[in-house]
């Protein structure tokens, strides 16, 4: 980065994390269920004993839990989502080599109004993204044990990406860096021993609370079953509007989890044309303009998003099929993530929530597009601007 370069980027830093602490303090409290359970679960974890929660990764609440919540959460959630407008910078730069567009990608991630607002409200996607991002970025720069550790804590955090990562590893290898098989191979293994090494502390806490062996958590029956049910008519999965708790008796969590599953995947079998219809409005919500939740669809809202999201929407798909094919084997794992989160939302139940991770991806194809639609009006010359000094 120039000089000039890096005074720009600290002042959009700075007014970053001001915005986040400003409307941290502002916005009045949510009152989502999810961030209750977080410092709960939080609470549980540094007294010593096993969560109580069965669908919640340990990585966030144990954050909370030392922050002591409050400002501390604040504090710590505005801090992580300023990283992530730093790693959007770095990232930017990496896949175009282009100072301006890293410019204008850090500007679009610090006034991005749903960063702000996931920053302010007490869930994980602070976190979540801040180790997506860091993630790729070491990947993009062939630091693949360091990628391999920020991705372990990102399944820690919300295991979505824990299906890609081996396949991410192997393409970056393979077709981003060149490496050997063998070499590549290697890397895998690094990987392979880091998420052992990383998820040994989590595996112990579940066979100490459930007294056999849980990978993860037990969300993935009762969300295949929450969007692949009789009640389910939106996508969504709020209990009591889009499924019952029909299992709430079975005392086992392990059981339980596996009977929410037998059920949804005996229904899908039995209604393959519902599911089919499901997965659709699954996927319509998930890419949806505006949020779909009742208390998220005021006027304001509405304006606010589709000022905000639509315009990075619209400029990342003309970066896709217009500049997309040049740099197509270089965004693919970019690609294959936002693949692999839609699928899985399609599939299981759907918010724009789930698909905020891809947003800042989104952000930086969008600035590449801005970029270049500037120089073509002649507003922004065309120069060499990939030197870093």
């Amino acid at each position: 980065m120039t000089a000039n370069d890096k005074r720009w980027l600290t002042v959009i830093l700075i007014l970053a994390f001001a915005a986040r602490l400003a409307v941290a303090v502002l916005l009045p409290d949510q009152g989502f269920d999810d961030a209750r359970g977080y410092r709960m679960a939080g609470a549980q974890l540094w007294q010593g004993s096993t969560m109580g929660s069965t669908y919640i990764m340990p990585l966030y609440p144990l954050l909370v839990g030392l922050t002591g919540g409050q400002w501390g959460q604040w504090l710590l959630d505005a801090a992580l989502s300023t990283a992530s407008v730093w790693l959007i910078h770095r990232l930017a730069f990496e896949l175009f080599g282009d100072r301006v567009v890293a410019l204008f990608a850090a500007i679009g991630m610090a006034l991005y109004p749903y960063a702000v607002f996931y920053a302010a409200v007490g869930l994980t996607e602070p976190l979540f993204v801040t180790l997506i991002l860091a993630s790729f970025l070491a990947w993009y720069r062939g630091a693949f044990t360091i990628a391999a550790i920020f991705t372990v804590l990102a399944i820690l955090t919300r295991p979505s990406i824990e299906p890609l990562a081996p396949l991410l590893v192997v393409y970056f290898g393979l077709a981003v860096h060149r490496l050997s098989l063998r070499t590549t191979l290697r890397h895998l293994g690094v990987y392979a021993l880091v998420y052992v090494a990383l998820m040994l502390p989590w595996w112990a806490h579940n066979y100490a609370k459930y007294g056999q062996f849980v990978r993860l958590n037990l969300a993935s029956g009762f969300l295949l079953y929450a969007g692949n049910n009789p009640m389910n008519q939106t996508g969504g999965g709020i209990l009591f509007v889009d499924w019952n708790n029909i299992h709430m008796n079975v005392s086992d969590p392990v059981a339980q989890d596996r009977a929410y599953r037998d059920d949804a995947i005996a229904y899908i079998k039995q209604h393959p044309g519902r599911t089919l219809e499901l997965a659709w409005v699954k996927f319509v919500r998930f890419w949806r303009l505006w949020p779909y939740t009742p208390q998220f669809t005021a006027p304001a809202y509405i304006v606010m998003s589709l000022v905000s999201y639509l315009p990075i929407l619209l400029l990342s798909l003309a970066y896709l099929l217009i500049w997309g094919r040049a740099h197509f084997v270089r965004i693919l794992p970019i690609l294959a993530f936002a693949g692999c989160l839609t699928a899985i939302h399609t599939l299981l139940v759907s918010s724009i929530r789930y698909r905020y991770p891809i947003e800042p991806f989104m952000i930086v194809f969008a600035s590449f597009a801005f970029v270049r639609l500037l120089e073509r009006l002649r507003i922004l010359p065309a120069s060499n601007r990939s030197n870093e000094t």
